[in-house]
């Protein structure tokens, strides 16, 4: 199964508002509590938020589309690095998400090449991503793509402070 990934535009902030509240939502039920996850939702995910992410010079915002049906997206944001990552030229693949029912469906691998290609077009030599360890599912994906954790880095989430693992990986040269 093939996916369409290209550049989001702003025309595509509210469906992309959409789908990112609710794949987050699916992928954190169960690991942490509802209102805290609505909560967030509500604070990073609306759709003005994410047209600016989009407009954002230093993001680059990816759709992955089967047929006319939104199955996944990414964003690579120009950031700087916590000290951990040492790799030369970093740059954040700051999110990285499937519909809960695409998932599984090589997908993810097909967006992440994608990924691999813009960071590399952006004159990227090293990616770096931070997650939650308890997001296992994640986890395995990013290590199965060369992603080994170098350290960590404070998340604020629900009013806590966790310490998120940071991962990294060489940008990988298009095949």
């Amino acid at each position: 199964m093939s996916a369409v990934i290209r550049p989001a535009s702003p025309q595509d902030s509210a469906l992309l508002a959409q789908f990112a509240a609710q794949a987050f939502t699916d992928t954190y039920r169960g690991l942490d509590d509802e209102q805290e996850i609505a909560d967030y939702v509500a604070e990073h995910f609306p759709p003005e938020v994410l047209a600016a992410v989009i407009a954002d010079p230093a993001c680059t915002t990816l759709l992955a589309w089967l047929g006319d049906e939104l199955a996944g997206y990414a964003v690579l944001r120009a950031k700087p690095a916590p000290a951990c990552v040492s790799g030369p030229a970093p740059l954040q693949l700051w999110r990285l998400y499937l519909g809960q029912r695409f998932i599984g469906r090589g997908l993810g691998a097909q967006l992440m090449a994608t990924v691999q290609a813009q960071a590399q077009q952006r004159g990227a030599q090293t990616l770096w991503l931070g997650v939650y360890d308890r997001n296992v599912r994640a986890v395995a994906f990013y290590e199965r793509f060369g992603f080994a954790q170098v350290g960590t880095s404070e998340f604020l989430f629900g009013g806590r402070v966790y310490s998120d693992p940071i991962y990294a990986a060489p940008v990988e040269a298009s095949k």
